[in-house]
């Protein structure tokens, strides 16, 4: 499990007053005053992360990830602004704190002796280990020991093999560890695997295998197979000011992560794990009686009108985001009956809390599904094929799909077929081998979601056309 750990910092410094610079080639701020310590802050900090499941990620055009979230509440408190600097490994961004080129490394840095000797690590302090991921029932691993006689299956040449070969010798021998090409199974995959009962077990970080229970419910993670890490954040060995503000900062109550904690590692997420599970029985309740899908017809009707699009097509996206329930929120803060991003929201004119208002939700979904079909025709010209596309972006965001693009053309896949081919490449950018891809331009995407929905909303509308006329 995931732990997040209060830094205990001298109250007898925090009430000395005392003016450090933060080393940084960034403008200067007036100086501030943090619990008696005066820090000059630069107006922009350059913030380095990981792209990961748990780091830094975009979805649907909004940059989030738990440490991103944390930066933001950061630097909101502050008055500053920051500026994320996405790179491949841990090590690679220290070089980047010793040269400059960042402010801040927001990523788990393990606290290892290299690393001390290198920066100051600083801010939230996070516990992980190596876990296993296994299905609740009655034949579970309760205890190591118990995997003597077991299979269980991990990624080859990762250090979750090498550890559990490790294990193996301390038991003795007898635990049957199979591996799978890591270039082509994630994290996600595997635990996707035990959810489905296709493998028996695996092992991963226990921070990803807790955000990863949110999307798959009944898997148990909690027996630990490795001793565990301890990580925080990093600035230069030079920033002394900077490292101190992060610490009080973090280190107050008032401060809470509780909340940002909950989003990443206890919200469900599972509406789109598999196109068997989300609530779709439900659409056995419609009746179409009077040519009617919803209460809300009018509007798709009017919006559709509008801007060329087909009402049944508004409403079957409707009923996969929302099952019409127009003051929905979702664990990434969509809103509404097209479950809207506040982003896009307020790229259109309007406010989040307008988005709760059926007609002003729709508008927006309208347009960006019109401004997604301009986008998309200069590759997809088939307009069928392009609803596929469109429907891709809606969910994921246009620069994901324009990722997956990219990748079935490097793949030798049609970049203009959605179906067994750009669908791989979306899948694609689950996989560290593939988000780091020179052809990738916004990294890490969890691509299931994006497939299911498209298969869902596809299905949905298929229905919608039968029962219903376009002009009822």
């Amino acid at each position: 499990m995931v732990r997040i750990l209060k830094n205990h910092f001298s109250i007898l410094f925090m009430a000395v007053s005392i003016v450090i610079a933060v080393s940084s080639c960034g403008s200067r701020k007036q100086k501030i005053d943090i619990d008696g310590v005066h820090v000059e802050l630069p107006d922009t900090v350059r913030v380095g992360m990981l792209n990961s499941p748990t780091t830094y990620f975009d979805y649907r055009g909004t940059p989030m990830g738990y440490d991103y979230d944390m930066m933001e509440k950061f630097a909101k408190s502050q008055d500053i602004r920051f500026e994320v600097v996405v790179g491949g490994t841990v090590s690679e961004m220290i070089d980047w704190l010793e040269s400059g080129t960042i402010d801040i490394l927001a990523s788990p840095v393990p606290v290892t002796a290299e690393f001390r000797e290198r920066t100051l690590l600083c801010g939230p302090g996070m516990v992980s280990s190596q876990v296993l991921v296994q299905r609740k029932d009655s034949n579970m691993v309760t205890d190591v020991t118990e995997l003597v006689g077991r299979e269980i299956d991990v990624q080859d040449d990762s250090r979750y093999l090498y550890r559990m070969r490790n294990l193996n010798e301390e038991l003795g021998g007898g635990i049957s560890i199979r591996t799978l090409d890591r270039d082509t199974v994630s994290d996600d995959d595997l635990m996707s695997m035990v959810w489905k009962g296709e493998i028996p077990m695996t092992v991963v970080d226990s921070d990803v295998a807790e955000a990863a229970v949110s999307y798959y419910p009944g898997l148990d993670i909690s027996v630990k197979v490795s001793l565990e890490q301890y990580s925080r954040w990093a600035v230069s060995s030079r920033s002394v000011g900077l490292a101190k503000v992060l610490d009080i900062w973090f280190d107050d109550d008032d401060n809470d992560m509780s909340e940002i904690y909950s989003k990443y590692y206890r919200l469900s997420k599972n509406a789109f794990i598999d196109e068997s599970v989300g609530g779709m029985e439900d659409i056995g309740k419609l009746t179409f009686a009077g040519g009617r899908i919803s209460p809300y017809d009018n509007i798709f009707r009017q919006a559709a009108g509008q801007y060329g699009l087909d009402w049944r097509l508004i409403a079957a996206i409707a009923y996969v985001e929302s099952h019409f329930d127009s003051k929905v929120e979702s664990w990434a803060g969509a809103l509404g009956i097209m479950q809207v991003m506040p982003r896009t929201a307020r790229s259109m004119g309007y406010s989040p809390d307008e988005m709760m208002d059926p007609a002003k939700c729709v508008d927006v979904a309208a347009k960006t599904l019109v401004s997604l079909d301009k986008m998309m025709s200069k590759r997809v010209t088939d307009s069928d094929e392009r609803t596929n596309f469109i429907l891709a972006a809606y969910n994921s965001g246009p620069g994901h799909i324009s990722d997956a693009i990219a990748l079935a053309e490097k793949y030798g896949l049609n970049p203009a077929i959605w179906v067994g081919n750009v669908e791989e490449g979306i899948m694609m950018k689950s996989k560290p081998a593939f988000y780091r891809d020179p052809v990738v331009k916004n990294g890490y995407f969890r691509g299931r979601e994006t497939v299911n929905f498209v298969k869902k909303v596809q299905g949905v509308y298929s229905l919608f056309k039968q029962k219903v006329s376009e002009g009822a």
